[in-house]
């Protein structure tokens, strides 16, 4: 089956890209429809906020309506897709995402500073605001790898590219590409486990003890919505084995949707 992150690419036929290469804006609009989701979710990964991610996106979206002429149907539109859009991400401000941002110890001491163990998240709100943390949490420890590393992870555990299309995208071989992925592995199990109570329980960190100490930093982004059942996904982590386990807590976390603004900002750019 394919995965969330796929689908609306797989809508795109060469039909639609050779009608908006020949001036159907209604054709090329689809096309950038299509790819705003995918691409918001892989630079909100790489880059952890919503600002960067969306203005990240939008430089993909420019990529693509610039290079879409250059597509050739011999190849599959979403590998070719996640081509411009992985390199747009990895450029993007002076190469940001190719570097780590934080060291591993340093993220555990970030952790570990203002955690209330006694708190708890009995409410709605208090549940609304655990799981901001949780999503919050979980971008900022994907930036202990450096870009490469982090694209490959993002791509194939988050976003569940097969691992050959990544591959392709990215423009390493497929054996360069599976040993970058187990060692982003490796080092994101190191992490998880050394740090996350819903992955490892003898963890003293706890989403709703880091909603106080999240708040006053201003890390608690009201654009992460979403409630996650926590206490639901701790048990059903606990039932995987470590590599699942550590893609379940993950793929846990809902597709983001974009700012209404982005295409508009496009159209607007191209005098649409």
């Amino acid at each position: 089956m394919r995965s969330e992150s796929q689908r609306p690419l797989d809508a795109i036929t060469s039909d639609v890209v050779s009608a908006a290469t020949s001036g159907d804006a209604a054709a090329l609009d689809r096309i950038l429809r299509a790819l705003s989701g995918p691409f918001y979710n892989l630079a909100l990964r790489m880059l952890q906020n919503h600002q960067d991610a969306e203005d990240a996106t939008q430089e993909c979206l420019i990529r693509v309506t610039t290079k879409l002429s250059t597509f050739r149907a011999e190849s599959r539109f979403s590998t070719w897709a996640w081509t411009v859009a992985s390199r747009a991400v990895l450029d993007y401000r002076n190469g940001l995402a190719r570097r780590p941002g934080i060291g591993a110890e340093a993220f555990s001491l970030d952790l570990a500073d203002g955690l209330d163990l006694t708190a708890r998240a009995d409410s709605p709100e208090d549940r609304v605001l655990a799981s901001r943390v949780k999503l919050g949490c979980g971008r900022a420890m994907l930036q202990v790898l450096d870009g490469d590393h982090r694209l490959a992870y993002v791509m194939v555990d988050i976003l569940e590219l097969d691992q050959a299309e990544a591959a392709e995208a990215v423009g390493v071989a497929p054996a360069t590409f599976r040993k970058r992925l187990s060692r982003a592995r490796a080092r994101m199990r190191e992490v998880l486990h050394r740090n996350c109570g819903i992955v490892a329980p003898r963890n003293p960190c706890r989403c709703a003890g880091r909603v106080r100490r999240a708040d006053q930093l201003g890390r608690l982004d009201a654009k992460d919505a979403a409630e996650i059942d926590l206490i639901q996904l701790q048990a059903r982590i606990h039932a995987l084995d470590e590599m699942a386990a550590d893609a379940a807590y993950y793929r846990a976390d809902p597709m983001a949707t974009p700012s209404e603004r982005v295409l508009p900002r496009l159209r607007n750019l191209f005098g649409d």
